[in-house]
């Protein structure tokens, strides 16, 4: 059983790179504020300017490609038509957060995000709490967001991609960095089970030996 959910997380891995891959070749000439209910935008690269709330930063507990424990900083940018957008700004190692100084990314007027738009994550079981009074967050959903700074906000947000745009901060995302080592798991759990079936079978026909004896 844990083989064959191997090979399901495997279709669904190989489905998800296929449709990053697809998306991240392709520009939006508008920010998609009028879909709110699918992620079929996901990933694709897009354009928004307005003003960064940095008063309202958020800190996203989460590894780095190399395994490192940090945070990703996300801050609401207010557009001209009054609009709400999540900014995904960059990643900062655990130990950085609490002499973190916000105010040395606060010199923009007008800020242009150029990045990839990122569809609100959903609630899971085993997903922690975020702790407000930490400002430590576990989950990217925006109406948690929302729900906390009394905005409205889209279900999209945008991740920059451009590492020259905080030199504090760490950017990373590319399509190709995404593991899928499903299949490696699949036959790992597979191979076991025969050996256990082998070792089974072994047993059971030496006790039977034993009792003709």
């Amino acid at each position: 059983m844990l083989g064959y959910w191997q090979t399901q997380r495997l279709e669904w891995k190989n489905n998800l790179i296929n449709s990053i891959q697809q998306n991240y070749s392709e520009y939006l000439e508008e920010f998609p504020f009028h879909v709110d209910n699918s992620n079929e935008y996901e990933f694709m690269k897009v354009v928004a300017s307005g003003y960064l709330k940095f008063e309202n930063t958020m800190y996203f507990y989460r590894s780095n490609l190399n395994g490192a424990s940090g945070f990703e900083l996300i801050v609401p940018m207010q557009t001209e038509e009054n609009k709400f957008v999540y900014i995904i700004l960059g990643w900062i190692p655990y130990e950085t957060k609490q002499n973190f100084d916000i105010s040395s990314l606060d010199n923009f007027d007008l800020f242009e995000a150029e990045g990839a738009l990122i569809y609100s994550k959903e609630r899971k079981p085993l997903i922690p709490q975020n702790d407000y009074v930490s400002n430590i967050w576990y989950l990217m959903n925006t109406e948690e967001m929302d729900q906390y700074h009394k905005i409205s906000s889209s279900r999209y947000m945008i991740k920059l991609l451009d590492q020259t745009r905080f030199e504090n901060l760490l950017i990373e995302f590319e399509p190709s960095n995404i593991t899928n080592n499903h299949l490696q798991y699949a036959v790992t759990w597979f191979l076991l089970s025969i050996v256990i079936t082998v070792m089974y079978m072994y047993y059971i026909r030496r006790g039977a030996k034993k009792d003709e004896l």
